[in-house]
């Protein structure tokens, strides 16, 4: 039983990883989205002016109120209803990027806002500008704040990642699809899936883990 599935893994073991390559690209360019549109927003949520404040909620509440699965529908179809036609990779990457950058809004906000006040107050006195204020002060002190729930959010992205075959991706979801039709063996094409997702994500997981770890030894 076991070699026949460790045959049958041989045999589409090249084809998958063509697949996860695919996704992997997705969300890589769909994270750098999100961090890039997210350090946007969350500006935008500590603005000091009230209309920017209320523009950076108002997107966060409307991503996180619309379903993954809804956005991409939205890049991909609803755009090229109204003349904005994207290839679906790009599609893809936009949905990604766009729905995660909700997320990692409110990661940013929540890790500047937890650096104490005095810390702040202190950069004041010293006569800091508002941006060497936070790139000094502010930011370095608010990694380790950022960087657990990030990690999450990342590990969310490339599940996510497997909705690109609605559109026609040949990602690894697809790909997982195709051969599960010629071989008539869901179970173990589903499970060689499976386990191709779990090693990305305990290497990145480890990856991560060490990251924080230097963080913490260079701030502790």
């Amino acid at each position: 039983m076991f070699a026949g599935i460790l045959t049958l893994w041989g045999q589409y073991f090249g084809n998958f990883l063509g697949g996860l390559g695919i996704s992997l690209e997705i969300t890589v360019a769909g994270l750098a989205f999100a961090l890039v549109a997210g350090a946007g927003f969350a500006a935008l949520r500590l603005a000091r002016f009230r209309v920017l404040r209320l523009i950076g909620t108002a997107y966060v509440e409307v991503v996180r109120a619309t379903p993954m699965l809804l956005v991409l529908y939205i890049m991909y179809f609803g755009l090229g209803q109204v003349g904005i036609k994207l290839p679906a990779y790009w599609a893809a990457v936009i949905a990604l990027g766009t729905f995660y950058a909700a997320q990692f809004t409110e990661i940013f906000r929540g890790g500047i806002q937890s650096v104490d006040r005095g810390q702040r107050e202190a950069a004041d006195a010293l006569g800091l500008s508002r941006w060497q204020r936070l790139r000094k002060v502010v930011l370095p002190q608010a990694v380790m704040t950022i960087l657990l729930p990030s990690t999450n959010a990342l590990a969310d992205i490339i599940k996510d990642s497997s909705l690109v075959i609605t559109i026609g991706l040949s990602d690894l979801m697809a790909r997982t699809y195709e051969a599960t039709s010629a071989t008539f063996e869901p179970m173990d094409m589903f499970l060689l899936a499976g386990v191709m997702y779990l090693v990305v994500y305990l290497l990145l997981s480890r990856v991560l883990g060490r990251l924080e770890l230097n963080v913490q030894r260079r701030h502790g």
